[in-house]
């Protein structure tokens, strides 16, 4: 795989690859913890969602599909309610109200939004302005 190629330089690597932990938190409500990677075409979000939080019904234009990394959480949409565990993922359409709550422990999700979510973006931008 690595035949033919160049090793990319330190500048290079910091430019492309982010490590999760040292992104700034946003909190977009109590109980739910972000860390936003924005991309061009599509929006990264890793929660981390206290027990028992719900998200009030809510849709938004961009498709979201949902990985459930630990815990469990039930998803409404579309007037059906679905129980979705640690490994399991669901896609949703863009424009659909949907609203979730978690189940028992903590639970960590990674969110991915496309087209990008410009306001995922701003508020990342905001927390990075106020750590500096």
């Amino acid at each position: 795989m690595s035949t033919g190629f160049v090793r990319a330089t330190d500048e290079e690597r910091r430019a492309l690859v982010t490590v999760v932990d040292t992104i700034p938190r946003v909190e977009l409500r109590p109980g739910s913890i972000t860390a936003i990677v924005p991309g061009k075409n599509l929006t990264l979000s890793f929660l981390q969602l206290s027990p028992g939080l719900g998200a009030k019904l809510h849709s938004h234009p961009e498709e979201q599909v949902v990985v459930v990394l630990e815990g469990e959480l039930d998803l409404a949409l579309d007037g059906k309610l679905y129980r979705v565990h640690a490994g399991e993922v669901a896609v949703m359409p863009g424009g659909v109200p949907h609203s979730a709550v978690t189940l028992g422990g903590q639970c960590r999700v990674l969110d991915i939004f496309s087209p990008a979510r410009q306001d995922f973006a701003e508020r990342l931008a905001a927390a990075k302005a106020a750590r500096a």
